[in-house]
């Protein structure tokens, strides 16, 4: 539902999580509720109405609820029909608390719903803000089928007939889930992500050319379908173009803008002999490995570019070493015309070995 008509006030109650019982009010069960933040009306009850956000709805929790039961009856009933004289959506009573019989009879007569939840007031506002911040978020509706492929959010988009739900169903038999088929449902919360849900009419049902209608979930039973879904990828498919270059590296990441939210694109072309289901799974798979910083193409153009780098470097370094200059040679020859006096004063001199002691003669005999 967009944020210009709003969510009616019956649509409240509706809802299991919130846990809330009309008390008072019928008549206005189709106001609108138009803006996703609440109000704690602790001023207003005391006769502070200045800037009183009245567009919002109303929450009394355990502290208002304790001042309202202090006051007086006469005090409640002038404290009840100032309050309840704003265009208020409804007032939320927590913690199992019922409106005061003054405010029930002024609720009655301005048509302003009373509603009481046995949630505490931290609990109703949590699930509260969940519900209304998805119904009042900007939405569109788009052709496709979108899956839960390995926890990633894909959404299988195409011409009619390139074969978007045979993909689908054989990734189903894989063990994966199914979201929505034909028609998704994309809303985008906090400006920054995109939810996709499933129809409220076609649910979990799939169109088979050649054999109709089936239910996926009587089909493959409950496993195989989920009603919402982060989307993450969207996998665009299309015939095979020989003149055209399709991504072999995955260097650059490429996105396509839905509501403003930019979404990883691929574009994967299909032709016989292709097996489309795990081509999907391993987009899945490389998605998630990219989520955690880990980019396979951009991380082997690193080492190609470390690689040669480094053999430039060693090329360098060659090229330097063979254009320095050689070192000059120390001539050890020995001249032939030298004399042989300068090759003796050349040589050390050798020590003289001292002559033996002579004997004296013996005389004759």
């Amino acid at each position: 539902m967009s944020s210009e008509t709003g969510v009616a006030v019956r649509e409240l109650i509706g809802r299991p999580e919130l846990r809330l019982t009309l008390a008072a009010g019928a008549d206005g069960l189709d106001r609108r509720l138009t803006c996703i933040d609440v109000n704690r009306p602790g001023l207003a009850l005391a006769g502070f109405y200045r800037d009183f956000a009245e567009e919002r709805i109303q929450v009394i929790g355990k502290g208002e609820y304790a001042y309202i039961s202090d006051c007086k009856i006469p005090q409640q009933l002038q404290m009840g029909v100032g309050f309840l004289s704003f265009a208020i959506p409804a007032v939320v009573f927590t913690h199992g608390n019922v409106p005061p019989p003054c405010f029930v009879e002024t609720s009655d007569h301005t048509g302003i719903p009373l509603l009481s939840t046995s949630l505490t007031t931290h609990d109703f506002l949590v699930h509260y803000t969940r519900f209304i911040t998805e119904a009042l978020a900007e939405s569109t509706k788009l052709h496709g089928v979108l899956l839960d492929v390995y926890g990633v959010g894909i959404l299988l988009q195409g011409s009619s007939g390139i074969g978007k739900s045979e993909t689908a169903l054989e990734l189903i038999e894989r063990g994966h889930r199914l979201v929505a088929d034909d028609m998704v449902e994309l809303r985008c919360l906090a400006d920054s992500y995109l939810m996709g849900y499933t129809s409220s009419i076609i649910e979990h049902n799939m169109e088979l050319r050649g054999i109709g209608i089936i239910d996926v979930k009587e089909l493959f039973g409950a496993g195989a379908v989920r009603r919402e879904i982060r989307l993450d990828m969207v996998i665009q498919l299309e015939e095979w173009d020989v003149s055209r270059e399709y991504e072999r590296l995955g260097l650059e990441d490429r996105t396509t803008q839905i509501l403003g939210v930019d979404v990883p694109h691929i574009i994967l072309p299909v032709r016989p002999g292709r097996n489309i289901p795990i081509l999907i799974e391993t987009a899945a798979m490389n998605h998630r490995l990219k989520s955690m910083g880990i980019h396979a193409g951009r991380n082997l153009s690193e080492r190609i570019q470390r690689e040669i780098q480094r053999k430039q470097e060693g090329d360098k370094a060659a090229r330097r070493f063979d254009s320095a200059p050689a070192e000059r040679s120390v001539d050890v020859t020995v001249d032939s015309k030298a004399s042989d006096a300068d090759v003796d004063e050349a040589q050390p001199e050798k020590p003289k070995r001292p002559l033996p002691k002579s004997r004296p003669l013996s005389p004759p005999v």
